[in-house]
């Protein structure tokens, strides 16, 4: 039967015309042979047709010796078996022969495939074999125990810089390639091919061409049948040797790192079991390395302590998830607190194998954590005691806010708030109660002590058991009697001088720790300041109330004065234009009566006196228009922004604008404000005539009028192209009488700015500047906006 592997070889094997060929031509032959020796040789048939099937199977393979086979079997058939010339057998030793003949063939066909198979299967391994040997990836040798080697491989020749030609030249011998301190090696390896055939795979060194070392590994073998030749396998460690040298430099490094930090760091495996701490996790176990690694936390440290430890470890080990958490181990006697960094440790296949961790000491830490808190809520306590002092409008009130608070802080179970008159001697309990003393009461100092001892004791006094004093005083005694063991008395002092004391009691011996001596001294630090500016307080008020009716009084008589300085101003303003008018008609009839009988020195003198005349009764107005400001009442009404500069530029200005060339521009639409039409008429009027008269001759005027709003005001400008103003003028331009030019260059009064000034202000808004000299001036104005939605809602 054919193997199944083999037929699916035989299938897919592809078909040759060459194979067939031959089974064709050498089954020929053998018939044309048998025919002719057949007179001869009746029993050579069947032989000169098996010779075709072997030739046919040995040269065109399995696929040509069937089909000899069958070319033969039809042959004998037809032409040597009786009936001649007919395909039927009438004979059994026919039949037997034929079908002996088929057997035989077939068996040699398969004989022969089998061998060719063989064949071939050996040519594919020794092509392999080359092809490995032709790799690189490992050196062969081939050679003697006594270390010539006969053949290499180029992997062998590379790894020790050797070139064929130094093969051929047999100058090759692993035994004097090995080095000297490396020859017992040899000899062990000998001794063991010629016990064993074989010496396994052993690291040594091979001396390069160039006199370095090679790390290899190498293992022999004794051929079979033989008794000295050797065939080697060599493997080159460099890299090898590279990486282990690399990662012995990492492990220093780590072993550098985790020995330099102050943290535990430690690697745990799957059972718990140490495999790698640092110095700091030996310290904190308490045990040397040596006697901590392979053992787990139950064999190092207290059983509850490790408990809590291996659960912390199963359960990250079996999330497989980082976790920080904060673990407690019992070191010298005391808990220390470590906040623990853990990491699953994992295989390259990233299977969980173990736990990484690192842990840093943070009991300091929690305790000043600690501290802080409690800290904090003693400064939270103190500021309520601060600010129930603060809202306490009174000593009493002060001193009792004190003790109501200062109970959540301090455990006491009396206590009272003494303040000492050292001029009278007397002492005045504002709060709380000692010795049935009620706040209120005021009792003889030496009641409670001598005056000297008072004055002369530490600011401080605690007296942890009054059980224990060999002498008390009769305060001391009576609360004695009444159930206190101890006492806490603290001195209030204002800049170094004894105003009372802070007396609290308590029915433990012992009651009041450093902290609770501290709060009371703050406490008492607060409330003796407190209640010094309580009494500076109440001084103050009394003398406020004086100073109150006092200027009440001097207000009244001053108002009382102003009113009669603006009437006896406003008169005398009034009063002068009367002479004044006569004086400039009469100048003026002088000079149109009687002008050409005088001199020009006469002429220029009248014409003086009425200029004079008219700047006076210019000055005259302005004072009476900024004293009117004062009194008149200003009833605030929407204005419309655009009328009011209508009226001043189209109405009251028009000629002055016209004579001087100015261009006024105004940005409409404005906005409504609220103020008083003729006050704002007025204040508009002196901001455009001063626009338009400081401007130099060479310069035509330039007016920008303008509004924005900001929130709930208005604020419009008046801006200009004229000589400007020093910065250091804007604020006196605006007072009364301030001029920085002569009349002959810009005449004015030097009340119209503070026109401008007193009508904003009396309208409720504010009046500025903007400007440099040389440049021009913005004026600005800001009056309340008035808004119409509003309104008609």
């Amino acid at each position: 039967m054919v193997h199944p592997r083999r037929w699916r070889q035989f299938v897919r094997r592809p078909v040759r015309l060459k194979d067939y060929g031959i089974a064709i031509i050498a089954s020929g032959l053998a018939l044309l042979l048998s025919l002719l020796f057949s007179p001869f040789i009746a029993s050579g048939t069947f032989t000169l047709f098996l010779a075709s099937v072997v030739f046919s199977s040995l040269y065109g393979g399995r696929e040509a010796g069937l089909l000899a086979t069958v070319i033969g079997g039809l042959a004998s058939a037809f032409f040597f078996l009786a009936p001649v010339l007919s395909f039927s057998i009438a004979t059994l030793e026919g039949s037997l022969r034929l079908g002996l003949f088929v057997g035989v063939s077939l068996l040699i066909n398969e004989m022969n495939a089998a061998r060719q198979q063989a064949q071939r299967n050996l040519r594919t391994s020794e092509a392999r074999f080359r092809r490995l040997a032709d790799s690189n990836i490992i050196g062969i040798i081939y050679g003697w125990i006594n270390g010539a080697i006969r053949d290499a491989n180029d992997g062998f020749l590379q790894m020790v810089g050797y070139t064929r030609e130094d093969l051929r030249s047999r100058q090759l011998n692993w035994h004097r390639m090995t080095p000297p301190s490396q020859q017992a090696l040899i000899d062990r390896r000998i001794e063991q091919l010629q016990q064993n055939h074989i010496s396994l795979p052993a690291k040594q060194n091979l001396i390069h061409r160039d006199g370095t070392h090679v790390p290899v590994l190498m293992g022999l073998a004794l051929l079979e049948e033989t008794a000295d030749e050797v065939i080697g396998f060599v493997l080159d460690l460099t890299a090898l040797r590279r990486t282990e040298q690399a990662l012995q430099e990492n492990y220093n490094l780590l072993q550098s790192v985790i020995e330099g930090t102050n943290d535990a760091v430690f690697v745990k495996d799957k059972q718990g079991r140490y495999l790698l701490i640092n110095t700091t996790t030996a310290h904190i176990i308490g045990r040397s390395p040596a006697e901590i690694l392979g053992k787990d936390d139950t064999e190092l440290l207290p059983a509850e302590e490790a408990a809590v430890l291996q659960e912390n470890d199963r359960r990250i080990m079996t999330s497989g998830r980082t976790e920080v958490i904060e673990e407690q181990v019992t070191q010298a006697d005391r808990v220390h607190t470590y906040l623990s960094t853990k990491d699953p440790y994992r295989d390259v296949e990233g299977r969980v194998i173990g736990l990484i961790g690192v842990a840093r000491d943070i009991t300091d830490r929690k305790q000043a954590e600690v501290n802080i808190a409690r800290a904090n809520q003693r400064l939270e306590a103190l500021r309520a005691i601060d600010r129930a002092i603060l809202r306490a409008d009174s000593t009493i009130a002060i001193a009792d806010a004190a003790l109501v608070r200062l109970a959540r802080l301090i455990p006491y179970q009396q206590a009272a708030v003494i303040l000492f008159n050292f001029a009278t001697n007397e002492a005045q309990f504002l709060a709380g109660q000692v010795d049935g003393q009620q706040a209120g009461t005021v009792v003889p100092i030496a009641e409670m002590m001598p005056l000297e001892v008072l004055q002369q004791r530490e600011p401080i006094q605690y007296i942890e058991d009054l059980g224990s004093m060999l002498r008390r005083s009769p305060m001391l005694e009576q609360q004695f009697a009444q159930g206190a063991r101890s006492m806490l008395r603290v001195a209030l002092l204002v800049e170094g001088e004894l105003i009372g004391d802070l007396n609290l009691f308590a029915n433990q011996p012992a009651a009041f720790t450093v902290e609770h001596q501290t709060i009371a001294q703050e406490v008492a630090n607060q409330l003796a300041i407190a209640i010094q500016q309580a009494r500076l307080r109440e001084q103050l008020q009394a003398y406020t109330i004086e100073l109150e009716q006092r200027v009440a009084e001097r207000t009244a008589a001053l108002q009382s004065a102003n009113q009669s300085l603006e009437a006896f101003g406003y008169s005398v303003s009034h009063d002068l234009q009367a002479p004044l008018r006569a004086m400039e008609g009469l100048a003026q009839a002088l000079l149109e009566d009687y002008g050409e009988q005088l001199d020009p020195l006469g002429r220029e003198y009248a014409e003086h006196i009425v200029n004079s005349a008219q700047q006076m009764a210019r000055l005259i107005t302005n004072l009476l228009s900024y004293s009117r400001l004062s009194r008149t009442e200003m009833n605030l009404r929407p204005l419309r922004l655009d009328s009011v500069i209508a009226e001043v530029c189209d109405e009251r200005l028009a000629s002055e604008l016209q004579e001087r060339q100015a261009q006024v521009t105004v940005e409409r639409p404005l906005p409504d404000v609220m103020g008083h039409y003729p006050t704002l008429v007025q204040v508009l009027t002196n901001l455009i005539t001063n626009a338009v008269k400081y401007m130099p001759a060479d310069r035509s005027p330039q007016v920008r009028i303008y509004a924005e709003p900001r929130g709930e005001w208005v604020r419009l400008w008046v801006e200009d192209n004229g000589i400007g103003i020093d910065p250091q003028y804007h604020e006196r331009i605006f007072n009364v009488f301030e001029r920085l030019h002569g009349e002959e260059s810009y005449p004015g009064t030097g009340i119209g700015l503070a026109i401008v000034r007193k009508g904003v202000e009396r309208m409720g808004g504010r009046v500025g500047v903007e400007s440099a000299a040389g440049q021009g001036s913005r004026f600005w104005l800001e009056l309340l906006e008035h808004d119409r939605t509003k309104q008609q809602d």
